[in-house]
């Protein structure tokens, strides 16, 4: 079902066939592209999806789970979705070496098809994480995976290979022994990959086409496990947005070039969320800037201590700015002013992001709890709590009223029956 592929140099392009997918950029919209969805806030308030999800089990009669598909190896990643392919990751063997892509019919649960290959830098993790942690993304025509080893894998739709970068051949010392995390983010025709840890950090931009690197800027020597953002202003500007340790900066998809820094303590696990001409970042709490044009320094416009995210991101919706304190959800409103909270029993952990479909959102606990919280301007109530029986440390996707979420062992649609 699927092929080994081994790599010595630091870039191997393979020559596109001449049957090669020829597709302009507005041709195909992936339709939950990467990490956070196609608005980069975690939300597709068109969708509805069921309530409550009960997995097949002795004494239990399977309810709104149209599918699950054990894949192999361990995943701590997200999926995403594209056309009718769902796609994901995972990491197996020694050290998590084996580094694993596949395309999963998004209707049937099938597997389309699934490509191997081996890490060519540091797979070492925690034993809670995975080197398949990092979220792929997709431009619509192609597959970009990134793996904490650093390496970065290009595929066609087809599973055939386009590109395979091994960073960690220019970057030896990059990476950490709980494992990295950092989602890419396509802009145009550059994907952006970052790199924080403790000895030599960096961003790159690799163009998508390929797989030369564009531009690459240095990084504070400080571990961090966000992912890049990007930022599109009212008059069309676009910056890309990394958050860490030290400061907020943003920076030019196509150069690298810094446009602004401010100096900050960001998080160094959530990631900031532009929407809506504004960016939300967990900072001490979360600051929320304005911005003119995203080549100018934003404007701090409120700042709050009621939501401080942890492990996951914030999400964003017309009822307010939501975010996890651990087990309990807090909403703000454009002001930074709470308007609620509610209490997720008995939820453990929480290193996934919660989606929104409709009037709903879905909190999903490692241990497998999934919370569905009906939102409104008053109050968020927990409606239902489903019971997946797996863990679950990867943010799901959301695409034609359903929501596929990768355990760490097999990748599952939450549909209604």
């Amino acid at each position: 079902m699927f092929s080994f592929l081994t790599f010595s140099k630091t870039t191997i392009r393979v020559a596109l066939a001449a049957c090669a997918i020829n597709l302009s950029a507005t041709a195909v919209q992936a339709d939950w592209p990467g990490f956070l969805g196609p608005k980069g806030n975690g939300v597709a308030i068109e969708a509805a999806v069921p309530l409550e999800f009960v997995p097949a089990a002795e004494g239990k009669t399977k309810k709104n789970i149209a599918w699950r598909t054990a894949l192999e190896g361990r995943s701590v990643s997200g999926p995403i979705v594209v056309g009718d392919k769902v796609i994901t990751t995972s990491s197996s063997g020694m050290e998590g070496r084996w580094l694993h892509v596949a395309a999963v019919d998004a209707n049937s649960g099938k597997v389309v098809w699934e490509r191997t290959s081996k890490a060519t830098g540091r797979p070492y993790c925690h034993p809670t994480s995975a080197n398949a942690a990092p979220t792929p993304c997709t431009d619509g025509q192609r597959v970009f995976a990134f793996f904490s080893s650093n390496d970065l894998v290009c595929y066609d739709l087809n599973g055939n290979l386009q590109w395979y970068r091994g960073l960690a051949y220019d970057h030896p010392q990059a990476g950490n022994d709980v494992g990295m995390s950092s989602s890419p983010l396509v802009v145009d025709n550059t994907v952006i990959v970052m790199i924080d840890c403790q000895a030599d950090s960096f961003a790159a931009g690799i163009d998508t086409a390929t797989g030369e690197t564009k531009w690459e800027i240095p990084r504070p020597n400080k571990a961090n496990w966000s992912s890049p953002s990007l930022v599109e202003a009212a008059d069309g500007t676009k910056a890309v947005v990394l958050n860490g340790l030290d400061n907020l900066v943003g920076i030019n998809p196509a150069t690298g070039k810094e446009l602004w820094k401010l100096d900050m303590n960001c998080s160094s696990i959530a990631t900031a969320v532009f929407t809506r001409g504004k960016l939300h970042v967990p900072a001490g709490g979360t600051k929320t800037y304005e911005f003119t044009t995203a080549t100018e320094t934003p404007k701090l416009i409120w700042e709050t201590t009621r939501i401080s995210p942890s492990s996951s991101s914030l999400v964003v919706t017309d009822i307010g700015v939501l975010g996890l304190n651990r087990s309990v959800l807090v909403c703000c409103d454009d002001k930074g002013e709470m308007k609620w909270q509610a209490r997720l029993p008995d939820a453990g952990q929480f290193w996934s992001t919660p989606v929104v479909a409709g009037q709903h959102l879905y909190a999903f606990a490692m241990n497998g709890k999934v919370f569905t919280i009906q939102l409104s301007d008053t109050s968020g109530e927990v409606v239902a709590t489903s019971e997946l029986g797996e863990e679950v440390l990867g943010s799901p996707a959301i695409h034609d009223n359903a929501i596929f979420v990768r355990s760490v062992g097999a990748l599952m649609k939450l549909a209604k029956d």
